[in-house]
């Protein structure tokens, strides 16, 4: 596993020991962060159900200003800080809080949301339907990874689903603030 483009290009990340962290695909992510182009620059990026931090880093590798890092699993957070210690990053900052439940505890505004729980638990839908007005800012884009087939809302009283892509068995989810 690797970072796909920026700064930390071709950068091998450390991985998961146990079975209970999936990591996105390099091959979707790079179509994810292709498609998302120079939008990327400059953000303040938010990755819940974060696991090994790909999502966040590949972020920073591509000039976003500030991640903010969210799981819940002790392997998650001690994974994510030592990728970040194999970049030298001081723009990532890494929170063990339990999803959705505590989105509250977190300080937005935040320009990027990545939400990739794991698969089939209703954590997906469950934290769509739970994010607090600040937390988003005013042109707030969230991208949700979901199993192939599985139902999320087209809208929530925060957001309305504008796009949604299909990478064999993986489905993302885009939203924008309303």
């Amino acid at each position: 596993m690797r970072i796909t483009s920026g700064k930390y290009r071709g950068l091998l990340l450390k991985v998961p020991k146990s079975l209970e962290i999936r990591p996105m695909t390099d091959k979707v992510r790079k179509a994810l962060f292709d498609s998302l182009g120079p939008a990327v620059s400059e953000c303040r990026v938010l990755d819940l159900f974060c696991g090994t931090g790909a999502l966040g880093l590949e972020a920073l590798s591509r000039g976003a200003k500030e991640v903010v890092f969210v799981d819940c699993a002790r392997e998650a957070v001690s994974l994510v800080q030592k990728n970040l210690e194999l970049t030298g990053e001081k723009r990532g900052k890494i929170f063990k809080l339990e999803l959705p439940r505590g989105l509250s505890r977190l300080k937005g505004p935040f320009d990027l949301v990545f939400v990739t729980p794991p698969y089939g638990k209703g954590l997906a839908k469950r934290t769509v339907l739970s994010f607090p007005v600040d937390l988003l800012s005013a042109e707030a884009l969230v991208i949700v990874e979901e199993r192939a087939g599985e139902e999320l809302p087209l809208e929530t009283p925060l957001l309305t689903k504008f796009k949604q892509k299909r990478y064999g068995q993986t489905e993302l989810h885009f939203y924008r603030r309303k």
